[in-house]
């Protein structure tokens, strides 16, 4: 991992960080697929197909495939890289996970969102 992650980002495992993170489908997706994948390290094609695999609105063209890239490297993978537990390394398109942390992190966003259901309900 990056140093800047080796370190810890300021605020990178915020709350409100994670929330940003989740309120976008496609980031939702990668959340799940760097959730359940065994690797340590992913690399940028490895989303992309996964995306166009899982996602019944993507089709399969190059032109498509092409944008889903774009999309990840420029928008995706860089909002996931603020989070402490994710490392984007756009030169090498790849990914590093810390899956014990990552896991930890949601955890967190599962009990905050309990515990606003829990005063709801009070």
């Amino acid at each position: 991992m990056s140093n800047r992650n080796a370190e810890g980002n300021q605020g990178s495992s915020s709350i409100d960080a994670w929330f940003d993170v989740l309120n976008h489908p496609r980031r939702r997706d990668l959340c799940r697929y760097l959730m359940y994948t065994d690797a340590d390290i992913v690399t940028h094609e490895d989303l992309v197909e996964f995306i166009i695999e899982h996602d019944s609105s993507v089709a399969d063209e190059v032109s498509v495939r092409q944008g889903v890239a774009m999309e990840l490297c420029h928008v995706h993978l860089p909002k996931l890289d603020d989070l402490s537990p994710v490392d984007y390394d756009r030169k090498g398109k790849r990914v590093y996970i810390d899956s014990a942390a990552f896991a930890a992190r949601l955890e967190d966003v599962r009990s905050m969102i309990e515990d606003i259901l829990e005063e709801r309900t009070d």
